[in-house]
């Protein structure tokens, strides 16, 4: 990683964000709205080129390029929840640079990096995030092509999305049948739900895709039948190493707001920020911050270096960054007090969004039995 480089993008989408996202998402939030506005200002700010080969219309960046990208905006933002929705279509943008033909990424990249928004679905309601437990299923067609029908439930940027990458099953492929498949809004069969009302990350639509019957034809498969959770491995480590740089991002503005807070207001004759009680609390934000950056530092040398090890660290970074956001977001309003609990303050909303990192992305139950299952299968190969 070049550390000069690194900062440079960084603090290039930090000001962006600062500039562009923040200032409404306080509005955003109370209207659990999603800004079509503040989305194509993100493309246009060129975040979706940073990492794009020259030859597909990007800078000619790399993975790291990227994630400072993604510290910069979380930093700046203000807005968990559209910086999950951002993380969410980066999912596709990865799966299509990864695995796409030369035909998809010359066809949907640049929409992709030009305002169109794209969502990853594989979560069911019967099944949650358990890709074994999925019943979307596809039939090949005489044509050549396949029938896709089903249902996800829960999926980010659903409701807005042009572009939705579906999980799905050939069963006459045998055991080995899941696959992946690109559907656009607008085609015949395809239904896209309405924006869910959420506790937390209400600034990212959330909702279910049908699909009914959906004709897909064989060049809007990535990679060949049956080939979905292998193809699907890389961008799922991404996706949740991804959530702890956003956490160290947006906490390092949380942290700023406490310590202004200790440091301006006075409590039994001294200083917030005289109290070991309150000090500790900072430490806490401080050590959440930290930990979260430097074990996603370390999963995205594993990812860029395709380490067989990745996957298990990028669930590491999900777990503990989930639990630091929620800790210190806690923290937070329990500093402010009264006022932290006020919707008008604008406290109590990091709580709130906080809550839900221990849910999106996979939860953190889910996140334990993959390192577990990793655990287990190293101990016992090395026996």
């Amino acid at each position: 990683m070049d550390r000069e480089r690194y900062s440079d993008i960084r603090d290039r989408f930090f000001r962006f964000a600062q500039q562009e996202i923040a200032p409404g998402s306080a509005e955003r939030d109370l209207n659990a709205s999603f800004d079509h506005v503040v989305w194509k200002k993100l493309a246009e700010s060129g975040f979706w080129r940073v990492h794009i080969p020259v030859e597909l219309g990007g800078e000619g960046g790399g993975l790291w390029d990227h994630v400072a990208a993604f510290e910069g905006l979380a930093r700046g933002a203000n807005d968990c929840g559209l910086v999950l929705s951002v993380a969410a279509h980066a999912g596709l943008v990865q799966l299509l640079l990864h695995h796409g033909t030369h035909e998809q990424k010359h066809e949907l990249l640049p929409g992709l990096m030009s305002g169109a928004v794209a969502a990853t679905a594989s979560t069911e309601a019967g099944g949650g995030s358990h890709v074994a437990a999925i019943r979307t299923t596809a039939r090949h067609l005489p044509s050549g092509a396949f029938e896709l029908s089903g249902e996800k439930s829960h999926i980010t940027n659903a409701p807005v999305a042009d572009l939705m990458m579906i999980v799905g099953r050939v069963p006459s492929a045998g055991k080995k049948d899941i696959t992946l498949f690109l559907v656009e809004a607008g085609q015949q069969g395809v239904g896209q739900g309405a924006h869910e009302d959420l506790m937390g990350l209400r600034t990212s639509p959330l909702g279910p895709i049908e699909l009914d019957k959906v004709v897909v034809s064989s060049d809007r498969l990535i990679g060949n039948v049956g080939e979905g959770l292998e193809k699907l491995y890389w961008c799922l480590a991404f996706d949740r190493l991804i959530y702890g740089i956003v956490v160290a991002g947006h906490l390092g503005t949380v942290l700023e707001t406490a310590v202004h807070r200790i440091t301006s207001r006075s409590a039994f004759g001294s200083l917030l920020a005289e109290h070991q009680y309150i000090q500790d609390k900072i430490v806490t934000m401080k050590v959440a911050i930290e930990s979260s950056r430097a074990l996603a530092f370390e999963a995205v040398h594993a990812l860029d270096d395709n380490r067989a090890d990745a996957g298990t660290l990028a669930s590491c970074v999900k777990l503990i960054s989930a639990e630091g956001i929620v800790e210190s977001a806690l923290e937070l309003v329990q500093i402010f007090g009264h006022i932290g609990t006020e919707k008008s303050y604008g406290i109590e909303r990091h709580l709130r969004d906080a809550v839900a990192f221990r849910i999106a992305g996979g939860t953190n139950e889910m996140q334990k039995k993959n390192i577990f299952k990793h655990v287990l299968t190293d101990v016992t190969a090395s026996r």
